[in-house]
């Protein structure tokens, strides 16, 4: 299961990246992007219909991190394609209300959901076998209605942590626009999205943790999440929780810093093949 997973989000992401590269215009890239993960999830939906999990640990862990990964991104693009075609056209000042106004939205959503953001944000596991198995309930006392009702596919919480993830990266979209705005003329509007982070986000989580260990931004004051806003921006590019990602590095085997070994063995080469005359 993990390796099929893990094969459709890297298509997803290509398929997006290719999207962004055709199109320019906000609404139809969003609604576009809609099409191509709507389709990876039907073929997740399939693939899931006939597997049978060995285990809760497995269970637990498609419900909790595989299925968001994939959902976290159509909910994102669909309340994008929504706030696009919501928005005021060609008045600045009427968009440098609206934004705020939609920033409004997402944290009530973020409230009403409090215990189940507080504990994704601080990346605990001890309450996963309650939380995220497919007989589990809603952790709001509050009634909560789901749209999709196929309990061998989906969970109240795993959809709720989607929508969460989604909203982060909302958020941070959102605040983009609005730093685009306040800092920007309306000549520069598109300079801030001319480089592209075409690795994969954990690397950039990690050069971002990397950066900050070593104090290497404003002397060491900049704090983790100001620096990967920094690089989300000039990268043009949305992490998610980088936090819950870090723990994860945290926990690899073998090699704790995949990408810092990388970059030193590139430029490493590179002086070599310079010194050689390449």
């Amino acid at each position: 299961m993990k390796a099929f997973v893990e094969a459709l989000f890297v298509e997803m992401e290509q398929s997006l990246k290719e999207v962004s590269r055709e199109t320019t215009n906000g609404l139809q890239k969003a609604e576009r992007c809609c099409q191509v993960i709507n389709v990876i999830l039907i073929r997740l939906k399939e693939y899931m219909a006939g597997y049978t999990f060995r285990d809760q640990e497995e269970e637990i862990r498609f419900f909790k991190e595989y299925k968001p990964l994939l959902f976290k991104e159509l909910i994102f693009y669909s309340e994008l394609a929504y706030i696009e075609a919501k928005k005021p056209i060609s008045k600045k000042e009427q968009m440098k209300s609206y934004y705020p106004h939609v920033l409004d939205q997402i944290q009530e959503f973020f409230v009403r959901n409090q215990q189940l953001y507080i504990y994704y944000q601080l990346g605990k596991s001890d309450q996963d076998s309650i939380l995220f198995l497919r007989d589990s309930k809603p952790v709001s006392l509050i009634p909560d209605y789901s749209f999709d009702f196929d309990s061998t596919f989906s969970t109240v919480n795993s959809n709720k942590l989607a929508k969460i993830m989604a909203c982060e990266a909302l958020t941070d979209e959102i605040r983009k626009t609005l730093y685009k705005l306040e800092m920007r003329n309306d000549g520069d509007a598109g300079e801030l999205s001319s480089h592209e982070w075409t690795d994969s986000k954990s690397a950039l989580i990690e050069l971002a943790y990397a950066l900050h260990s070593r104090g290497a931004v404003n002397h060491g004051k900049s704090d983790v999440k100001a620096i990967i806003t920094l690089m989300e921006s000039l990268f043009n590019v949305q992490v998610g929780n980088f936090y819950r990602t870090f723990q994860s590095m945290r926990g690899r085997k073998k090699n704790r810093t995949i990408f810092l070994d990388s970059l030193k063995e590139s430029l490493v080469k590179r002086m070599d093949d310079t010194d050689m005359g390449y």
